[in-house]
């Protein structure tokens, strides 16, 4: 008996090992030149090494099959997107291939704790599976082309200016301008097996408010089918817009260069997000979210102030800009004609501000 707990308590310990290998190999790459970054930008980029860790702890402890390679799966999977060796949403991944949790639990009824043999036996089956879906669904190295569904048209119907609120849920999620006359908002959305979609649009004293969301509860069982998880939307620029984005697992591309806003709000949950501000204008913005990489394109003329209330979050910006505790400037806000106050809320992850043409 005191034997079998010296054995247990031996292999107790090897998740603290194999956390402090893995930690001193990414450092190790780091002061080497292999992969570049600071502290934070590497916490953020490898963090995926803690959930294989958990599962290769858990396979040598025997404790099942299902719990170990579900998270060295989902390990696996977030380090390729990370490093950008896989080219897609890691979120649609996720969410298009969750019937191989299915199979995992099957094989652990067959395999499971019956011997560290065995264990590792159905763990292999359950990767080769999960290699050979995702060889089936096309992701490759240089990612997926876009499939669109269902077109969307909204006219401005005389409105001066506009309140916009869209919220997909879940998926891939685009946002552009648009200069074609008399449309406010257009584009392709998601729609069929199950996947539906609701608008509304109403117009008072000028102002025009209108809202697109995906119906609450459509992601509990997605199915196969990539062209749900697509939404591309054209916003216009003829008129004043307060513009709200949410979406709570995916990526969002927000390209808003063209647009004339009078506020921003964007929510996201789990995923990565990159917003470019407008070319011109003076407002307040806002950008909360969970877990995620959020970039911030700055176009040039456009100046910047951001109140980074942040967690366990590296924030860079442009070399430059002034810092004051969590607030950081550009050189010319003060005196700036166009510019944007920034509110950014961010609770695991990494903010960039970026400059660009």
């Amino acid at each position: 008996m005191s034997e079998n707990k010296q054995t247990r308590k031996r292999r107790g310990d090897l998740f603290f090992p194999l956390l402090l290998i893995a930690i001193g190999i990414i450092f190790l790459l780091s002061n080497t030149g292999v992969i570049q970054g600071d502290a934070w930008s590497l916490v953020w980029q490898f963090w995926p090494v803690l959930l294989i860790v958990i599962g290769l702890d858990s396979i040598f402890k025997r404790e099942g099959l299902v719990g170990a390679t579900f998270m060295i799966g989902l390990g696996v999977l977030f380090l390729l997107a990370n490093l950008g060796y896989i080219n897609v949403s890691i979120w649609q991944l996720i969410f298009t291939l969750w019937p191989i949790f299915l199979i995992a639990i099957g094989f652990d009824i067959l395999f499971g704790r019956r011997s560290l043999i065995a264990s590792i036996f159905g763990m292999l089956l359950v990767a080769a599976i999960l290699v050979g879906a995702l060889w089936l669904f096309g992701v490759r190295v240089e990612g997926r082309a876009a499939v669109m569904g269902d077109q969307i048209s909204q006219s401005i119907d005389g409105a001066s200016s506009a309140m916009v609120s869209i919220e997909p849920g879940a998926g891939d999620f685009n946002i552009e301008s648009s200069d074609q006359s008399g449309i406010l908002v257009q584009g392709s959305v998601p729609t069929g097996n199950g996947s539906q979609v609701k608008s509304s649009y109403t117009v008072a004293d000028g102002v025009g408010s209108y809202t697109l969301r995906g119906l609450e509860g459509q992601v509990f069982l997605p199915s196969t089918d990539q062209r749900k998880w697509m939404w591309v939307i054209s916003l216009t620029e003829a008129i004043p817009l307060d513009l709200t984005l949410g979406l709570g697992a995916g990526d969002m591309d927000a390209d808003l260069r063209s647009l004339d806003l009078n506020a921003l709000k964007v929510s996201m949950g789990v995923g990565d997000t990159s917003v470019t501000l407008p070319e011109s204008g003076r407002f307040s913005a806002e950008v909360n979210g969970g877990i995620g990489q959020l970039q911030i394109l700055v176009p040039e003329g456009m100046a910047l102030r951001v109140n980074a209330d942040t967690a366990l979050v590296s924030v860079n910006v442009p070399s430059g800009y002034i810092k004051l505790g969590d607030v950081y400037k550009s050189p010319d806000y003060d005196s700036a004609e166009d510019r944007v106050d920034l509110v950014i809320g961010l609770a695991i992850g990494n903010v960039s501000v970026r400059e660009v043409p």
